[in-house]
Order: structure tokens, then sequence, then C-alpha cells
């Protein structure tokens, strides 16, 4: 129940500076040095689910983006950043130290957020729906990546819409039963990272597949109304980023 979930406090959602650059959506960090910053593309990708952490745990941030696809000068940076020498994006630093790798980069946000649960049980259960969005996730990249591209590929749309959407939809309707919730009925990151998927890798690119899930619609539609969501749903921070296109009609 509630009781098992490290304390949630609703918090001030956070707002940053206005932009002045039509071209990228980021943050003048000059002004903000001492909060956390979000260092990915201008875009919602992988780095997604991290932001709805950090914005429903109350957590302050800027984003710093980088353009698609990044230049020598960002790769450089991400390096000096991060220190690894395959992947740093996304990456969050927070209290001078650099965090990568965003599967381990949300669940450390969904600790600094409260959205972590304190139970091992429920915190194997959060483990279990990253996972299972991790999995879907992937096999959505495969037909987002040749959209944006402009070289969009029917056979793989065709093999997410009516295959990969029904098997792993039909088991996240399973997995979130009667619940408002997916862990404990309690809000938590496993609700961050599946809302993430429901909004920008599938509904989203195929509308019409909506309808077959009411249960995870009105679990978007949840999620997307709790104070924190909203406000920074409702925000240029939001709006701005780049997000993928239906690949209907």
């Amino acid at each position: 129940g509630p009781s098992q979930i490290t304390d949630h406090k609703e918090k001030k959602a956070p707002k940053g500076p206005t932009r002045t650059s039509r071209q990228r959506c980021w943050d003048d960090t000059s002004e903000v040095s001492n909060m956390a910053e979000l260092h990915y593309f201008g875009a919602q990708g992988r780095g997604q689910q991290i932001r709805y952490t950090l914005a429903e745990g109350g957590v302050e941030w800027t984003d710093v983006s980088a353009a698609f696809p990044a230049s020598e000068d960002d790769k450089a940076k991400w390096l000096a950043l991060g220190g690894n020498l395959t992947t740093n994006v996304p990456m969050l630093v927070m209290g001078g130290k650099a965090y990568t790798q965003s599967s381990a980069v949300l669940r450390h946000a969904a600790r600094k957020g409260g959205l972590m649960p304190a139970d091992e049980e429920l915190q194997y259960q959060v483990d279990n729906i990253i996972s299972a969005v991790d999995d879907f996730r992937t096999a959505a990249y495969k037909v987002i990546f040749p959209a944006l591209k402009f070289t969009p590929d029917a056979e793989a749309n065709a093999l997410l819409k009516e295959t990969n959407i029904p098997k792993h939809f039909k088991n996240f309707e399973r997995l979130l039963g009667d619940n408002d919730y997916f862990v404990g009925n309690t809000v938590s990151v496993a609700d961050m990272t599946a809302f993430d998927i429901f909004t920008n890798f599938s509904f989203n690119l195929f509308p019409s597949v909506k309808k077959d899930y009411p249960k995870l619609a009105a679990f978007v539609d949840r999620v997307a109304s709790r104070p924190n969501m909203a406000s920074y749903l409702a925000s240029e921070k939001y709006t701005c980023l780049m997000a993928f296109p239906s690949l209907e009609g």
C-alpha cells in the first residue's frame, strides 16, 4: 500500500528558463549551475522516462540538449562528463557527479524523487515493469529510426502494430489489473516508464490502437492529470521537445 512507497511529497513542478533558440530545445545553464542537468537530445526518446520521473518526483532539473545527430563537440563533452567509451546519454549530472546508462539513471532519479518503493518485493515488481517496458521500447525503435530517416519500413510498422503492441499491451493490462498504478497501487517509477511507452512509443505512432486498450488509455489520462505531471506536460520545457510522428494516414 502507500506506506510501502518512500515518502513522496507534492513539490512545486520544475520550470526552466525561457528559451531563445528555435532550433534547439534547451535551457541556459549559466543561471542554474546548482540544478541537476539532463544531457540528451532535444527530443523525447530514451531520455523522456527520466524527465517524467524527475517531474513527478518534484526534482528540479534543466535540459541540456543537443541537435540530432550529435556534433563532435557534443560527443566530446559527453565523453568528458560521463567517461564511457560507449554511450553517455541520457546522462544526469547531480551534485557534481555524472550518472549514465538510461535504466540506472531512471532508478537514481526515482530514488531522488521518492518514486522507488522501500519494500524489496515491490522493488522487484518495479524492476519487472521497467524490463518489460524496455523490451517493448526496443521493438518500437525498429520503426522509429527508419521513420526519422524518412525511409519508413512498412513491414516493421505492421509487425509492431499488429503483433508486438497486442502481445505486450495485453500483458501490461494484465499487470495493471483493476489498479490505478502498476506497483502497490501507488504511483512509482514503474508508472513513469510505462506512461512513456504509451505516450511516445505506441498510441502516438498508431492512434487507432488506443481504443483497444481502455485500461491503459485510462491509466495514461490518470498519470497525465497528476499535478506535477500536468504542469510539466503543459510547459514549454516539454512541448519544445521533438516527438515521434504518427505512422498512420
